[in-house]
């Protein structure tokens, strides 16, 4: 990227970068840049419905780990905390169960589609942003889970 493209995109989304964002050099890819990236390679990868659903799961799911684990996370896993990481669990669990309320064994679906997000939050490597490996890991594993209880994803 250029440096007057850089300073352009510094002052107006500096309010939602990162100090470590702002600082960084001309080539470095944002947040923002691997959250468009993940979302993007998960519609353009998954049906829609287990697109629209990994893109919630990193939305909504990333969001109350952050508020519960940095509010209320005492027991810390690297970088994360425990807390973080259940409160990551639940909304994606709850997020899948609406969405899918109508497939049967549902259950098993969703139930594998939050493990694997919350996991990859949790334990995910630290050089790959998680806004990448959130929606394409548990878009991956929602269409593996689909795949063993013989349902196709539901049409959204």
């Amino acid at each position: 990227l250029s440096k007057d493209f850089r300073k352009l995109f510094n002052v107006t989304f500096s309010s939602l970068l990162r100090k470590n964002e702002l600082k960084s050099n001309a080539r470095a890819f944002t947040g923002m840049g691997f959250l468009f990236l993940g979302n993007f390679l998960c519609i353009y990868l998954f049906p829609p419905a287990i697109a629209i659903c990994a893109i919630l799961y990193l939305i909504l799911g990333d969001l109350f780990a952050a508020i519960i684990g940095i509010s209320f996370g005492r027991i810390k896993i690297g970088r994360k905390s425990l807390e973080g990481a259940l409160a990551m669990f639940a909304i994606c669990f709850a997020i899948g169960s609406v969405l899918f309320w109508q497939v049967p064994l549902s259950e098993y679906v969703v139930f594998i589609g939050a493990l694997t997000a919350c996991l990859v939050e949790l334990l995910g490597p630290k050089y790959v942003d998680d806004n990448l490996t959130i929606p394409l890991a548990s878009a991956a594993a929602l269409q593996i889970a689909f795949f063993r209880i013989g349902q196709p994803p539901p049409s959204p």
